[in-house]
């Protein structure tokens, strides 16, 4: 058996006088690196992070290893493809990868590729250690490995799965020598960049920050930080500009494959800019301020749906439906029905139900002073009763057009002191203000975001680290 330095050594070189069976699990499929590989019992967690931790491993013999030499891609079918003969083994394994339909279960897309009911339910227990089956999602890719069927029409012999976690992780099972089952997780390699995205506002902030290239994840947090102070659909002229650092990965093909953080954000209208950096306080936690250290968060929403345009302000108008002049007490969002609608702030819901011509109606209590109505909803979220509390952003229900409506939209209102008010006019402090050492702590890093603003020239690529 080679020794830990011999190990680390071979797989440290390109060197071909590395032993066989070692560029062998180099480029072997991951599930298999289990299969070579000793455990404790059936169902131990294993983790792999880094190629030395695999070698660390105790290994079972040269020849085990051998016989998980990587076989040539298999295509995408729905049963298990044959593999050319390995002589070692007697037969190659058998490869599928199967998709998830709507419906789906890890067990039903297993006992589909020929695996029996009892071992495909001992593999996803193992697999649970690191992977939720609940959070299969539709077109979800599951790679599995079998053994060669003994005779024909025989129920194949599971050797290993894996499926995609996250954008960095690989969750699976791999057979033991025991015959149990391993789980494990693979870190994908990536690196973490700090890109940049600047420009001038000509259609819509949205639009333009896509067309400069800033991923559309990152565009709508960008907006959803600002959500607080602007109306996106009044305020933003062409003319106004953004500008945004954050961070992304990409694999290694130079492909973005997951944008993260924003680390600054700013936004220009009218020629006033705004600015907003991230802070992760000490316990972890996460939250943006300006530049005095003043949290971007407030007491209320502006506007508590993403993506609507308002159709009707607060004031007197003539009635659509009614046809006299009568005072609109809120503002009305034009938006698709099943829209999702979110609590304008933390609260105790006040009312939930049918309310005459507002139709299916929700009122959160805030304070002592205000509150909030929406109306003409499609339908409620489930939990959403009188009692229950809510968190900002919190989805509480859908646009409709119950009640005394013309169309789809969401009617919403702000009440102080159970009087409705002009929601474009309250104007709320920031909830929360840093001191003491986190506003030291804040100070290093927005100087050192400035210090990058400036030299980074252009909108571009200003640093990079590997993961």
């Amino acid at each position: 058996m080679p020794s830990k330095r011999d190990l680390s050594r071979w797989f440290a070189s390109d060197s071909r006088q590395r032993p066989a069976y070692i560029r062998v699990m180099r480029r072997s499929w991951p599930l298999l690196i289990v299969v070579g590989l000793s455990f404790a019992g059936a169902g131990a967690a294993y983790t792999a992070v880094s190629p030395m931790q695999t070698l660390d491993r105790k290994f079972a013999t040269p020849a085990s290893l051998v016989t998980a030499a990587e076989p040539p891609p298999a295509p995408i079918v729905p049963g298990a493809v044959r593999l050319p003969s390995d002589p070692l083994a007697g037969g190659g394994p058998l490869e599928a990868e199967a998709q998830i339909v709507s419906g789906d279960t890890l067990s039903a897309v297993l006992q589909r590729s020929g695996v029996g009911g009892d071992e495909a339910a001992r593999a996803i227990q193992s697999l649970r250690k690191v992977y939720d089956p609940r959070t299969l999602r539709d077109g979800q890719a599951v790679s599995i490995r079998l053994a060669p069927e003994i005779s024909e029409g025989a129920p194949g012999r599971l050797l290993g799965m894996q499926l995609v976690k996250s954008y960095d992780r690989i969750a699976g099972v791999g057979r033991t020598l025991d015959g149990g089952f391993a789980s494990y997780e693979i870190l994908k390699p990536l690196t973490q960049q700090r890109a940049r995205g600047a420009g001038k506002i000509t259609s819509s902030l949205f639009v333009d920050g896509v067309a400069a290239d800033v991923p559309v994840k990152a565009m709508a947090s960008f907006i959803r930080l600002f959500s607080f102070d602007v109306d996106f659909q009044r305020d933003i002229k062409p003319g106004d500009r953004f500008d945004i650092m954050y961070d992304r990965f990409v694999d290694r093909d130079g492909s973005v494959v997951h944008s993260g953080d924003i680390l600054y954000a700013a936004l220009t209208i009218s020629g006033k800019t705004m600015k907003l950096y991230r802070h992760e306080f000490a316990n972890g936690r996460v939250k943006y301020f300006n530049e005095q250290g003043r949290g971007n968060k407030k007491a209320l929403l502006r506007t508590p749906i993403d993506g609507a345009r308002i159709s009707s302000g607060f004031g007197r108008r003539k009635h659509p439906i009614l046809k006299y002049s009568k005072m609109h007490k809120g503002v009305d969002f034009a938006a698709p029905s099943g829209t999702p609608i979110k609590a304008a702030g933390d609260g105790v819901i006040a009312k939930s139900g049918w309310n005459g011509g507002y139709g299916r109606y929700i009122r959160i209590k805030h304070d002592k002073t205000y509150q909030t109505a929406y109306a003409h909803l499609r339908r409620i979220a489930e939990g959403i009763k009188p009692g229950k509390r809510v968190k900002q952003g919190q989805v509480i229900g859908y646009v409709g057009s119950s009640g005394r409506s013309t169309g789809a939209h969401l009617h919403y209102e702000i009440l102080k002191n159970s009087k409705q008010v002009n929601p474009r006019r309250v104007r709320f402090q920031s909830a929360e203000a840093l001191g003491g050492k986190e506003m030291k702590r804040f100070k290093r890093f927005r100087d050192k975001i400035n210090r990058s603003l400036k030299t980074s020239g252009k909108p571009d690529l200003v640093a990079q680290t590997h993961r």
